[in-house]
């Protein structure tokens, strides 16, 4: 077989494009979704266990530490098991353990079913990045890449239009009964999948040298002087962005309840209306990182406009309208940067190890992130006040992650991925 032939094997039809599309976004819409809840129950939350807000941090804290181990054995598990069926079981399990914060009974019951569902919903990243790229046509990778990013928005601004009139009618417990649809959703819709073909072939042509388990050894080659310097570059990344992250997204309905003066209800409504807009510069961000300027510059460009928009945001607004035009120009830039980085992460490294890369380099130092700032951020809050604290804390953080986008390399849009 020739090299053209071989190559046009590995390339799934449109209807196979369109479905591992639309599952992953699937998968990563409904995993946003539910973790965006626990955001929007945080009020409730306080009230109902008379805890303080670093309790929370210390809550959302665990949980990143636990998908920062668990991420990376997804990452191991799609790379030696498949795509596919590898991120099936993620959400589903994932979604079991949101379903289940609706009928926890202490603090500590409610630590352990958010550890366990963000643990699990955090290897969906490295999963679905790697299926969507992989079976994407070169020149329009990066746009659907884009399009995958969007889960994240849309889930906010679904959770917002459930949690909203929910949160008023019956309290924080039911916005999160929803998982328990999502579990047998999630297997019917990978049974009429295929897997990916290009993971297919070479897994086919290492399978001679292929351990009986995970293959610890892609590990210590992202270290090996090949990858060196983008492993450890995007390691930065992902750690400052998960800490500006993380320090934002889950207390901004909490803010604007307590700066800004709304309702539980306004709040949510706010925050998901936001989002729902934001989705424009996650689609602008693809299409400039694809058809403009590479997306390392694009991400980099994205990340100083969030940091813009969000001091303007924080020290700016005196009325609703301003809160959300300039929310949704702070999502659209700081966290529609998301667009590209997955897309850049995922030409990093081949197939062969593209999950565990994206694991590793990626979703691990993102969860590291995420676990510091949502203890640091309350911290902060109680000394200085929430818009100085989120001042000091935040913006620096999206400076060095562009910064370090910097250092990557500046690979050209439009290439295929690279299978060994």
């Amino acid at each position: 077989m020739t090299q053209s032939a071989m190559f046009e094997s590995q390339v799934p039809g449109w209807r196979d494009r369109s479905g591992i599309l639309l599952f992953s976004l699937f998968a990563w819409t409904v995993s946003n979704l539910d973790q965006s809840l626990f955001g929007y129950a945080v009020p409730g939350i306080l009230s109902e266990f008379d805890i303080g807000l670093e309790r929370i941090g210390h809550i959302l804290s665990l949980g990143f530490i636990v998908a920062a181990v668990m991420v990376v054995f997804a990452g191991l598990a799609a790379d030696r098991y498949g795509r596919r069926w590898t991120l099936a079981t993620l959400l589903a399990a994932s979604a079991l353990f949101v379903g289940l914060h609706g009928y926890v009974r202490s603090v500590p019951e409610l630590t352990l079913l958010r550890a366990l569902a963000f643990g699990l919903a955090a290897g969906l990243a490295p999963i679905t990045a790697a299926y969507v790229a992989e079976s994407a046509p070169a020149r329009h990778r990066g746009v659907l890449m884009g399009v995958l990013q969007c889960g994240y928005p849309i889930g906010w601004f679904l959770a917002a239009l459930i949690a909203a009139p929910l949160l008023e009618s019956s309290g924080w417990r039911k916005i999160f009964l929803i998982g328990f649809a999502v579990v047998p959703v999630a297997f019917l819709i990978a049974w009429r999948l295929p897997e990916s073909r290009r993971y297919t072939a070479v897994a086919a042509a290492r399978l001679d040298d292929q351990p009986a388990g995970f293959d610890f050894r892609l590990l210590r080659e992202l270290f090996s002087p090949a990858y060196r310097v983008r492993t450890f570059a995007a390691i930065v990344l992902f750690f400052a962005f998960g800490c500006a992250y993380a320090g934002t997204a889950f207390f901004f309905p909490t803010y604007f309840m307590t700066v800004r003066g709304y309702t539980q209800a306004q709040a949510a409504q706010l925050v998901g209306l936001s989002n729902g807009i934001a989705v424009l510069g996650y689609l602008t961000a693809a299409v400039v990182g694809e058809y403009v300027i590479t997306r390392r510059n694009t991400y980099a460009i994205w990340c100083a406009l969030g940091a813009v928009a969000l001091l303007g945001l924080l020290w700016l607004p005196r009325e609703r309208w301003q809160d959300l035009a300039l929310f949704a120009l702070t999502a659209a830039f700081f966290y529609g940067s998301n667009a590209v980085v997955g897309t850049l992460l995922t030409d990093l490294y081949p197939t062969r190890m593209r999950a565990t890369g994206y694991a590793v380099c990626g979703s691990a130092p993102l969860s590291v992130g995420f676990a510091l700032f949502p203890s640091i951020v309350p911290l902060a809050v109680g000394a200085v006040g929430w818009q100085w604290a989120l001042s000091a804390l935040i913006v620096p953080m999206l400076v060095v992650s562009a910064v370090a986008a910097l250092a990557l390399p500046n690979i050209r849009s439009g290439l295929e991925v690279v299978d060994k």
